[in-house]
């Protein structure tokens, strides 16, 4: 007696094929899907990123050349009168736009040891140890020792900021929090000019133990006056000056900072008595209150 076998319904196995196939396929077309999606994402991203930089730029320029002109003006009329801050409204967006004389700023290929050491340890927020051993790096590296005996020593200079990255114990964070107390590149000016020097610097000078910072932030607080007046002054200085524009641009919920540095002369075949010595990329900042 043959014993009663289950029956193989048929096609049982290839449709258990099938149906894998099909899971796998739809599994790996929700993930090209989604890579799709995360790649249109990022690009939209990007391109909402690089119209905020093309609006920063443009309205930052906008705004700078007006307070130039402006200066000018003043200049001309009223040398004493002449402002250091002012916002513009260009189009959708304000703009403010500040001129602080190069001169009031800490040059990086001049300052003395015992400056650089209070700009690291306020600006820069290293302790006393640290700030004073990146200083000494700073000052050893500009200097170049001559190949015979009895030669001068020659000196080697920072062409941009960035390029401190060359000297030991500087990071990017540290040139990131410095970048707005100092200068590069300023020419034959020597030491920071106390008289024209915004309230941040004249607090790393004091740090630095200079006695006339001292003085100088004491009568500022006395006069209830910032140094906006003395800034202008500074601003309105003889042709061949250097200034650092700053534009700030609000973009939506965020704050674009577009710097140019200016020279107060006039560039050949060119009739604006101003030109642009190096120009910046606008960078997202935080406003401090």
């Amino acid at each position: 007696m043959k014993a009663n076998l289950p029956k193989r319904l048929p096609g049982t196995r290839e449709d258990g094929v099938a149906l894998a196939i099909v899971v796998w396929f739809i599994a790996g077309m929700s993930l090209l899907v989604a890579g799709i999606i995360s790649h249109v994402r990022v690009d939209t991203r990007m391109t909402q990123l690089h119209v905020a930089q093309a609006q920063a730029a443009s309205a930052g320029d906008g705004a700078i050349q007006l307070m130039l002109a402006e200066l000018v003006s003043s200049r001309r009329n009223a040398p004493d009168g002449a402002l250091s801050e002012a916002v513009y409204r260009l189009g959708s967006l304000d703009v403010e736009v500040t001129l602080v004389p190069a001169q009031g700023l800490i040059d990086i290929n001049r300052a003395p040891q015992i400056v650089l050491a209070g700009l690291f340890r306020l600006a820069g927020a290293l302790d006393a140890t640290e700030a004073q051993t990146v200083a000494d790096n700073v000052v050893k590296w500009r200097q170049v020792q001559p190949v015979e005996e009895g030669g001068k020593v020659a000196t080697r200079h920072f062409v941009a900021l960035e390029d401190m990255l060359r000297v030991d114990g500087v990071s990017r964070m540290l040139i990131e929090a410095v970048r707005d107390y100092v200068v590069v590149g300023l020419g034959s000016q020597r030491g920071t000019n106390f008289s024209a020097a915004p309230a941040a610097v004249l607090e790393v000078l004091r740090e630095a133990n200079l006695q006339q910072a001292e003085q100088l932030l004491r009568q500022r607080e006395q006069e209830g006056d910032p140094g906006s007046r003395g800034l202008a002054r500074a601003a309105s200085a003889a042709p061949g000056g250097m200034l650092r524009a700053d534009a700030v641009v609000r973009y939506g919920d965020q704050f674009w900072l577009r710097r140019r540095w200016v020279v107060l002369e006039t560039e050949s075949g060119s009739s604006l008595p101003w030109r642009f010595q190096r120009t910046e990329a606008p960078r997202v900042v935080e406003l401090s209150n």
